[in-house]
């Protein structure tokens, strides 16, 4: 039933009724059937019916590779049955190996096999590309029949089968698989470029042209990478999908982990793509999870910083960076000098960068949209943290526009697009704006199959943030709770401390407020910092507001001293310094500095709410209720009533009531976008309200700068003679001065100045 001597094709007619073609002389003569097929097969009867059927089904029923392989195992002494895919891909011979030769038919469809043989399945969007790679390969005009029509002959020459199940559309024997694989060229007169180069052709173009909501068939194409080890794939997917190949191929975590070192080292985009694999990855393992869209959410991409690549976008190299490499090392500076707290430092790399990129050779491609998008990402976190929101608003709106046209139907740079915005409102006073980013992010969010955001810490600042701007405590506390389990992903300096202390003032806890403050590092840094790196000068402002409600006059003080004029955020700690002390000229210049700066509604607002409670204390109620009517008006731009709250409780009885019919008060409520939320709800929340200003100021004795501080040196137990020490002044001159001091004050000795001070803050 068996031969034992090499099967000579020109013998195998009779085994082979099959009509002869041009891919005998390749692969050998096909069996019309297996059994045939074991007549031909060398130690066919030592196999068994499976195997040999197995063999008859691997081999495309080509005697000639089956024997090849059967008589190879022999020899090496291996058994016949031995599957190894290694093994037998190294026991099928070279000559064995088809060559892709001239312009005919047949050339024509080989190649089009060989893109078939790449493919890891063969589903419909694979075949589409195959046709599209055979397309890109410029094959002959005398082989170019139409991939159509060659699959159809490959079809009947058995070497593309049609599978039974699953959503194969083709396979191809995996031993011809082997062998097609093997051709790495072919013949200048078939085609142009070789398959693999055919391939990656396609392959980039298809993501090029593919729409970013569509995720069909790209699965299959980062395998199809990894089979054909073209990295330079994975680099231009990455450059328009960003992180969004993660849910887009789950198997692109695989694909970006096996890029070789010796790629990596001269390719800033792929460095940056596996590490953020590295990060999915190390999520993935921590979680105990594959659903992309959880690990997504819970993996921190903004802060990868890649120390390798710093000093590549001034350097002089003899490889110059392309477009889509200078954004990317751009945005990686930028972010390690952010994270570093160098946000001159940052802001300086971007404009370096966006220099380069605007400077690029006469038809040198620019960067892809998604490069630009996150390099805007950057540029505006950068700008929120140097205070200069409405530049920053403008940048992150380019960022969201940008998702919105090209990748609405990706997390990324949407979520985080939304998300930067809001934080951005939150320091200029956008309250409106605030709550549409943050809404739109969470509903996008759960549209994408994530039940948080990808920065759900900064996202809960910002809720927390607005629940104390409608005084919802309620909702505020809830927040305050899921705060202390969500993982901080970038660093937000004193906004979560400000914001508890904020909370625990009008919950009548203003000790509390002042201790937490006093005691975070986060925040005694504040004033220091400078101009450039100071975050909000809307959370000076509370921060002034919480010492204030607590009654820390001296801590207050000793924060207007660690200013400067041109930090953000000064005046009104000086504004709020000046109402402490009842100084009402200093008061009222500070306040205008803010009314006619340009530090956002906020700031004004809460200058309007200072020159109001002034005007109440003094006795002047028609100016007063001009003051806190005009102040509502602001309340309605920022969509906050934390103005109000900074009221004392009797400005706040006395202003609310005879206020409550003035349309103003209808406007700031229909800034929540709430129905429930009426003017009336806001009303009795803000009477109900604790005290928030404890002092009862003499608006009649207003004390110098050089005053106060001597007074608060005064306030302790160190001698006249250590003061003076401090002050560098001998001892007889502090006299003459705390002599002058008591005068003005209308007391006679230091206990009594001391007591003085201390009734107008507990009156």
């Amino acid at each position: 039933m068996t031969s034992t001597s090499p099967v000579d094709p020109k013998s195998n007619d009779e085994a082979t009724p099959l009509k002869d073609s041009g891919f005998d002389s390749r692969f050998g003569p096909r069996a019309s059937s297996i059994e045939k097929f074991a007549e031909a097969v060398g130690h066919s009867d030592e196999l068994s019916p499976t195997a040999l059927e197995q063999l008859f089904s691997c081999s495309g029923g080509r005697p000639r590779i089956a024997d090849a392989l059967v008589r190879a195992r022999v020899k090496a002494g291996i058994p016949l049955t031995d599957n190894d895919p290694d093994r037998i891909d190294a026991m099928l011979s070279p000559a064995l190996t088809p060559k892709i030769e001239g312009a005919k038919r047949e050339s024509g469809a080989l190649y089009l096999l060989t893109l078939f043989a790449w493919a890891p399945r063969i589903t419909s969007a694979m075949v589409d590309l195959v046709h599209s790679a055979f397309a890109a390969a410029e094959l002959a005009a005398s082989a170019g029949s139409s991939p159509e029509g060659l699959t159809s002959l490959l079809l009947d020459e058995g070497l593309l089968t049609v599978p039974t199940d699953g959503d194969e559309v083709f396979t191809v024997p995996p031993m011809i698989r082997m062998l097609m694989r093997r051709i790495v060229t072919c013949d200048s007169d078939s085609a142009a470029r070789s398959p693999r180069e055919a391939l990656g052709a396609a392959i980039s173009d298809s993501i090029g042209r593919q729409r970013s909501g569509r995720r069909e068939g790209l699965t299959e194409v980062v395998d199809l990478v990894l089979e054909l080890r073209d990295w330079h794939v994975l680099e231009r997917t990455w450059a328009r999908r960003s992180v969004n190949v993660f849910i887009d191929a789950p198997s692109a975590v695989e694909a970006y982990l096996r890029v070789p070192e010796d790629v990596l080292a001269q390719n800033p985009i792929l460095i940056l793509a596996r590490s953020a694999a590295r990060r999915i990855d190390s999520t993935r393992t921590r979680l105990g999870t594959d659903d992309m869209p959880t690990l997504l959410s819970a993996t921190d991409f903004s802060s990868i910083v890649l120390p390798e690549m710093r000093g590549l976008l001034a350097a002089e190299s003899e490889r110059r960076l392309t477009a889509d490499e200078m954004s990317v090392v751009t945005m990686l500076e930028a972010r390690m000098h952010r994270l570093n707290r160098e946000n001159e430092a940052a802001l300086n790399v971007i404009e370096v960068g966006r220099e380069r990129l605007r400077h690029l050779g006469a038809g040198e491609p620019g960067p892809t949209l998604m490069l630009q998008a996150e390099l805007n990402l950057e540029h505006g976190r950068n700008l929120i943290v140097a205070g200069r929101f409405p530049e920053a608003m403008c940048v992150l709106q380019r960022v969201v526009h940008f998702a919105e046209i090209y990748a609405p139907n990706s997390p990324h740079p949407l979520l985080a697009g939304l998300v930067e915005a809001a934080l951005a409102g939150m320091g200029h006073g956008h309250g409106s704006d605030m709550d549409r980013n943050l809404e739109r992010a969470r509903e996008d969010a759960r549209r994408f199959g994530m039940a948080a955001l990808p920065d759900e810490y900064t996202a809960l600042c910002i809720e927390l943030m607005r629940s104390l701007d409608r005084l919802d405590l309620d909702a505020a506390r809830l927040i305050i709770i899921a705060l202390d389990q969500a993982k901080p992903t970038q660093f937000l300096g004193p906004i979560p401390h400000v914001l508890r202390s904020l909370c625990f003032v009008y919950e009548g806890r203003a000790s509390a407020a002042a201790k937490l403050l006093v005691e975070s590092l986060q925040v005694q840094l504040l004033p220091t910092t400078g101009v450039l790196s100071a975050r909000f000068s809307a959370i000076v402002n509370i921060v002034s507001f919480v010492l204030a409600a607590a009654g820390e006059g001296k801590a207050l003080q000793g924060l207007a001293e660690r200013m400067s004029p041109p930090s953000p955020g000064y005046s009104v700690v000086k504004a709020r310094q000046a109402f402490v002390f009842g100084q009402h000229d200093p008061l009222w210049t500070a306040t205008g500095q803010l009314l006619a700066g340009d530090e956002g509604p906020r700031l004004k607002n809460s200058a309007m709410a200072l020159r109001a409670d002034m005007l109440h204390h003094e006795g002047r109620s028609a100016e007063a209720l001009e003051a806190f009517v005009d102040m509502l008006d602001y309340c309605a731009i920022t969509a906050s009533v934390l103005a109000v709250t900074q009221l004392s409780k009797s400005a706040r009885e006395a202003l609310i009531p005879v206020s409550a019919d003035c349309s103003e008060w209808e406007a700031v409520a229909r800034s929540f976008n709430s129905a429930e939320l009426t003017a009336a709800v806001l009303q009795k929340r803000l009477l109900e309200l604790p005290e928030t200003s404890p002092v009862s100021p003499d608006f009649q004795t207003d004390l110098t700068p050089a005053e106060q501080s001597l007074l608060f040196a005064i306030d302790s137990s160190k001698s006249i003679a250590q003061i003076a020490r401090e002050f560098g002044v001998v001892s007889g001159t502090l006299k003459n001065r705390l002599s002058a001091l008591y005068r003005k004050l209308g007391v006679r000795s230091r206990a009594e100045a001391v007591a003085h001070v201390h009734r107008g803050q507990q009156s």
